[in-house]
């Protein structure tokens, strides 16, 4: 299973919906993401959770680039990360978008093994607020490791 250790969906008979769109660390990354995020969302029905789920997605973005890619070991594949059979471009940095009846789930991937840790900012820095922005505007956030390396940094919107 891509996702280990991710929430089940809220009910059985209504089957997640999921998009994926894959990533890579440029300029543009952040730009593809929240309008991947826009867009999916304003199909699903969703608009109230696009501001949020922007910003969310932001986030999750930055993390992702900032602390994951610049330690990742130029020879790991998307294969390692379990990411293959979603077609995604070799380094495992994606954004998953999945919904089912009364939940939003935004997912980055990443190549890194390193958990996510909330820091303190430093007074008046710029740096150090991302995990801290996520878990104020989702209902539930966290991340799940994959088997061989690399791991999801996700977060939960419900909505009704």
């Amino acid at each position: 299973m891509l996702l280990q250790s991710l929430p089940a969906p809220a009910s059985a008979e209504s089957p997640a919906v999921s998009g994926c769109c894959p990533l890579h660390p440029s300029p543009d990354a952040a730009r593809q993401a929240r309008s991947f995020t826009r867009r999916t969302l304003t199909s699903w029905g969703l608009d109230e959770l696009i501001t949020d789920a922007e910003v969310i997605v932001s986030e999750l973005l930055a993390n992702a680039i900032r602390h994951a890619w610049p330690r990742r070991p130029e020879n790991r594949t998307t294969a390692d990360c379990g990411l293959a059979d979603c077609g995604l471009a070799e380094g495992g940095l994606a954004l998953w978008l999945l919904r089912d009846a009364g939940a939003f789930m935004c997912v980055v991937t990443d190549p890194s093994d390193a958990a996510p840790t909330m820091r303190q900012p430093c007074q008046g820095g710029e740096n150090g607020r991302g995990l801290h922005v996520i878990h104020a505007l989702s209902d539930q956030w966290g991340w799940s490791a994959f088997r061989e390396h690399g791991k999801a940094v996700w977060a939960i919107l419900f909505h009704s």
